[in-house]
This record gives structure tokens, C-alpha cells and sequence, in this order.
């Protein structure tokens, strides 16, 4: 790749530099493009959107790294139907002018699309095949159909994501997967395998360091805690644990970054449950925040369900999960068997099973010495595989290609 002569564009509909695990990731992938001396300008779909926190910069700004971003639309997400669709032309009008700009400017220019609705991807890709911009589109995920309300509203998102797979999966030029599910998804619809890479998550080993705090937290968990995300199994083993006589204790860090907020229906459920006094909610916090808690947590779980959706992506906490040299109690599910093994890198359970969950984390809290080597372990494992740094050597030499 000849520094300074190709121009990358990352174009998105997801929050960034900050505000949730996509805006996480992107952040690391264009730091590690300006540490290899690659520019990078990236041009947002949608306004920010996480909890109540408001953005209140200018529609232009900059990274502390020097990285351009710009939003199409609004700065903010709306949430009135009206407005939305305001907010989306506009976004739609300034992309077509960007795009035009893209077209008479000399030079190579390759387009970076990640989670961009089907309306956004036509033009893009119209401009592909009529110039020589190149597209490379990153797929995290496949959303499972149960996931999207029974609503118009809900139908028309399920077809505009079921029409962005399968008619426009073929045109980008090189496609970034989190998982070999996609792989050969993509692979089973014509795509050409060379063209694929797989690179589960990005992690800053070098922040996602333990702060020096007193334990207070049996187990942590850290994410937005949807039910099909596994917390509901977690809270159940708890349940079982408590009534066999184990004195532990749980903090969620996290909440739906965009609309309501979960953490009322998860009160009831430890309600129900007999746990209340177990288990801790913090709501959204700030990065800083969220690594000083899961600091005061003995172990930490990841424990989905074996679904469409958590066998097609990655877990984006993982990493930051190992990075904090803290055990690590997982389900077996998507890809996680095929980089850590069971009593070597990390801790699993079955997936959907509580009982199984419970018997693991009883393992965890009893067996505190040989939990060292398996943090150790682990620790190896995942700084080869997800460290930024390193993946994005990879990446960049996909690329070039």
C-alpha cells in the first residue's frame, strides 16, 4: 500500500469515536490505519445515539489522534418518526454530494462500509461500478428474524436488511467478517473466499488494564444485557447458587445504547428470582468507568445462547474481558471453540444452561490457583488475535492486495 496515494473514506451509521462496541471498534480500525500512516476520513449516517448522553460538538471535529469525522445529518439521533425521516434525507443528499466529489477526484479512493442501511449502499455501490473506487464492507453479524418487532416498522427493517444480504453481498470488493459463519455464508452465495477476512474484534490491550481497586464483585458482566445476550441463564445459575448456600455477587455494566432503557425488566426478573440484593446495575457509563468495575469482579461471563445471531458474530467484549487478567466464564457458542480451549484459556459452559453455568462458576470460585495459568493463558491467546496493533498489520496487508 503506497502511503498517501489511496484515500480511505469509512462511511457508517454507527455512533463514533465513542458510544458503544461498533463505535469502539471503528475507532481502533482507523487508529491503527494513522499508526501505519494511512489517512482516513469518516462521514456518519445517523446522529449519535447513546443513552442520555448528548453529543454538543460541531458537526465536523476530530479524534485526539487527528482522525476527520463528519455527520451527514443530524449530530443528534432523533427519536420522532418525522424527524427521522428528515434527518435520513438530509444524511441521503449530503451522501449523493460526497459521493460526486469522490467521482471527479483523481486518485484511488476506497470506501469503508460498516452497518449502513440498503437506501445508503445503492448509490455507494452505484458509484463502484461506474468508477474506480473500491469497497470493502465489514459484516459483524446476522441478525436473527426474532430480533426485529412485529410491526411495519419492524418488516421493513427485516427486508431492507434480508434485501442488503442477499442482492448487494456480491458487489463490494473485499468484505472484513467477525466470524467463519459469515464466511462461508458469503462463500455460499458466490463470493470469492480470498476476498474474505476474518478478524473477530479490536482491542486496546494497553487501556484495558486493571485499576488497582478492592474486589467487590463475585462476577461482572459487561454489554448491553439483552435476555437473548444470555443474562437470564446467568441470573438463573446465580439463583441456584444462592440456594445451595454460595454467597456471590453480580454487577451489569451497560444498557440499550439507543431508546429504553432494559435494566427495569431486569430488576423484576431478579425480583422474581429472590436476587435483588445480589445483583448490581450500573446503566451506561464511560469507558473508564466501566474498567474500573469489572477491576472489582473476581471472574467475568459472556454466557449467550447458541442462536443465529451469536454464531454469526464475535463478542465484542471479549477482549477487553482478557485484557483485564481476570477468569473468564463463557458459553460455547459461534467461534469462540475455534481460538480457546475449555481449562486452558478460559472457563465454558453450555449454552441455554443454567445448571451448567452454575457448575462452572462453582469450579471458578473454588479452584483459585489454577485459574493463574488459564488467565495467563488466555491473556497470550487473545492479545495474538485481537490486540489492534497486530490485527490491523493483517488488515492492512488484506487490503493492499
Amino acid at each position: 500500500m503506497k502511503e498517501g496515494n489511496d484515500n480511505y473514506i469509512l462511511i457508517t451509521s454507527s455512533n463514533f469515536p465513542e458510544g458503544g462496541p461498533a463505535a469502539n471498534y471503528l475507532n481502533l480500525f482507523c487508529r491503527g490505519l494513522r499508526l501505519n500512516n494511512i489517512d482516513v476520513r469518516v462521514f456518519l449516517l445517523k446522529g449519535h445515539a447513546f443513552g442520555d448522553l448528548r453529543y454538543t460538538g460541531p458537526r465536523k471535529n476530530e479524534t485526539r489522534e487527528g482522525i476527520s469525522y463528519t455527520y451527514l445529518g443530524f449530530r443528534q439521533r432523533p427519536n420522532n418518526v418525522i424527524l427521522k425521516l428528515f434527518d435520513q434525507t438530509f444524511s441521503l443528499l449530503r451522501l449523493v454530494i460526497l459521493l460526486i466529489g469522490i467521482l471527479i477526484r483523481k486518485g484511488s479512493t476506497t470506501i469503508l462500509l460498516y452497518n449502513s442501511d440498503i437506501f445508503f449502499n445503492i448509490p455507494i455501490y452505484l458509484l463502484s461500478r461506474t468508477s474506480r473506487v473500491k469497497i470493502v464492507k465489514f459484516s459483524a453479524e446476522k441478525i436473527d428474524k426474532s430480533q426485529y418487532r412485529n410491526s411495519l416498522t419492524g418488516r421493513l427493517l427485516r427486508a431492507s436488511h434480508d434485501a442488503n444480504s442477499r442482492y448487494l453481498s456480491k458487489i463490494p470488493d473485499k468484505l472484513i467478517v467477525f466470524s467463519h459463519y459469515l464466511k462461508h455464508s458469503f462463500i455460499e452465495k458466490g463470493y470469492s473466499a480470498e476476498n474474505i477476512l476474518i478478524q473477530p474484534n479490536l482491542t486496546d490491550f494497553s487501556y484495558w488494564q486493571p485499576v488497582n481497586v478492592k474486589k467487590k464483585y463475585t462476577i461482572g458482566y459487561s454489554g448491553a444485557p439483552y435476555m437473548k445476550d444470555g443474562l437470564s441463564d446467568l441470573l438463573k445459575a446465580m439463583e441456584l447458587l444462592i440456594r445451595k448456600g454460595r454467597d456471590l455477587s453480580l454487577i451489569v455494566i451497560g444498557d440499550a445504547t439507543f431508546g429504553r432503557t432494559l435494566i427495569p425488566g431486569l430488576k423484576e426478573e431478579c425480583s422474581r428470582l429472590g436476587i435483588s440484593d445480589k445483583v448490581t446495575f450500573t446503566g451506561l457509563v464511560d469507558s473508564h468507568m466501566v474498567k474500573t468495575y469489572l477491576s472489582q469482579c473476581t471472574c467475568l461471563a459472556v454466557t449467550r445462547p447458541d442462536t443465529i445471531q451469536t454464531r454469526s458474530g464475535f463478542p465484542t467484549k471479549l477482549g477487553e474481558y482478557f485484557a483485564m487478567k481476570r477468569p473468564i466464564l463463557a458459553t460455547r457458542f459461534g467461534d469462540m471453540e475455534k481460538y480457546f480451549t475449555d481449562g486452558v484459556h478460559i472457563v465454558f459452559a453450555e449454552c441455554g444452561s443454567p445448571e451448567s453455568i452454575k457448575e462452572k462458576l462453582e469450579w471458578i470460585m473454588d479452584h483459585e490457583e489454577e485459574l493463574e495459568g488459564i488467565v495467563t493463558r488466555g491473556y497470550d491467546a487473545a492479545l495474538q488475535l485481537l490486540e489492534y496493533k497486530t490485527s490491523m498489520k493483517r488488515i492492512i496487508r488484506f487490503l493492499s492486495e
